[in-house]
């Protein structure tokens, strides 16, 4: 291992790492992979959302505009339920990570039963999931010190295509900063998107639920990651970006 690798692994919390990030863009698209394909909604891209409830209030369907704002507004209650929980670990000097992937986890796992089982309307599990993306998309939202959203594919693709024209505009004009490794990193978190996405559409042909069961045990192992790794492992909130 060379000693640049050394040293930013020694400067990064665990869950800020390349690897932690495409690890959860991957369950990001197992998420929408299954409420895309139950229920033609999105649990991370609230754009898409969004733009849907424009569309469905022009063409006057009432009904769909209600299921999609209601899929932001869980998604939005996600985000401020991870936050006050994330300020009151903090203030009892408790790491967050773990306890947020382990919830995640457990919750999919039930959600994945439900979904199988068919107990339980489609439209409140994907509310839940909906409400699962926004806890996991404001707890881990960085990657090596660089904001990136590991909900978020616009961010991510718009991070991407700025820093590759940097390094390709270095000598027009150069900030002094390293820009085609980072856009490295932003494009491989967009395959993990959509290896998540093709994979949990897959999975969801032949095995409703599958995705999100794929996804809990995914959660799973980056929790147990996170309980037995010795080094720091909350990524830095609120931290600025280089």
């Amino acid at each position: 291992m060379t000693s640049t690798a050394v040293t930013e692994r020694a400067r990064y919390p665990l869950l800020e790492r390349p690897s932690a990030a495409i690890a959860l863009a991957f369950v990001a698209g197992l998420l929408n992979a299954w409420t895309f394909g139950n229920t033609q909604t999105f649990a991370t891209v609230q754009s898409g959302n969004i733009v849907s409830i424009g569309y469905f209030l022009v063409a006057g369907d009432m009904g769909r505009v209600g299921v999609a704002a209601v899929s932001v507004l869980a998604f939005f209650l996600g985000a401020c339920a991870c936050s006050i929980l994330i300020l009151w670990l903090a203030r009892h000097r408790r790491a967050y990570s773990m306890v947020v992937l382990a919830v995640e986890t457990f919750l999919l796992l039930v959600l994945a039963g439900v979904s199988m089982m068919g107990a339980v309307d489609p439209w409140w599990v994907a509310w839940s999931i909906s409400f699962l993306a926004g806890v996991q998309g404001n707890a881990f939202h960085r990657e090596t010190g660089m904001l990136y959203g590991n909900v978020a594919v616009t961010l991510v693709v718009q991070m991407a295509g700025s820093l590759l024209g940097r390094a390709l505009g270095v000598r027009i004009a150069s900030d002094g900063q390293p820009h085609l490794r980072p856009a490295g990193g932003f494009l491989l978190i967009l395959g993990g998107f959509a290896a998540g996405g093709a994979v949990g559409c897959a999975i969801d042909l032949v095995w409703r639920g599958g995705p999100l069961l794929a996804a809990g045990l995914l959660l799973a192992v980056l929790a147990v990651m996170a309980a037995t790794h010795r080094g720091p492992v909350d990524p830095a909130q609120n931290a600025p970006t280089p």
